[in-house]
């Protein structure tokens, strides 16, 4: 028997991951520890979930409309990794899967609600900063509260309409 639940027993967590273990017979997901790199034995019963913390890259390309409606094509990445010490309450709410359910989204909706506050000239050339700040401000604040740590968020490019583009150059040349 323990030769042939060993390899299921016996679990090397490697530099960069973090493990939350389920217990099927007591008590559920412990989410209050969380196993560090090395090597651990685990019941064979009971399930190890082994997490990448490293720092992630995630790209995001989308359409938003500004404050008069025109429509903006605006780049983002944004640079995260889970709070080591929270990996249980993320996989408790979000699993493996926390970067399609919880990270893309909000990135997508904060871009979204920032974006309806300016123009496109404002967005575009004028108050750059000021919107990638507020776009930052309340990404890693919703981030945070569901236990992920924002790195950075960066607004790789902006496009719009080219007559819009070319009015707005025109304007600043002036």
């Amino acid at each position: 028997v323990l030769v042939l639940s060993g390899s299921s027993m016996f679990l090397t967590l490697e530099p960069g991951e973090r493990g939350v273990i389920f217990r099927k017979f007591s008590g559920g997901l412990d989410k209050e520890n969380v196993f560090e790199p090395g090597f651990h034995v685990v019941a064979p019963w009971n399930k190890m979930n082994v997490y990448v913390v490293r720092e992630q890259k995630s790209e995001e390309t989308m359409d938003v409309l500004d404050k008069s409606g025109l429509s903006v094509n605006i780049d983002v990445s944004v640079r995260f990794n889970p709070i080591y010490s929270k990996i249980g309450y993320l996989h408790e709410i979000f699993g493996k899967d926390y970067i399609n359910q919880l990270v893309v989204p909000e990135v997508r909706s904060s871009v979204r609600q920032v974006a309806g506050r300016y123009t496109a000239e404002e967005i575009y050339s004028t108050k750059r900063k000021e919107v990638e700040d507020a776009i930052i401000q309340e990404t890693s604040l919703v981030l945070k509260k569901n236990n992920m740590q924002m790195k950075a968020l960066l607004i790789r490019s902006i496009n719009l309409p080219a007559k819009i583009k070319n009015a707005i150059e025109t304007k600043l040349q002036q």
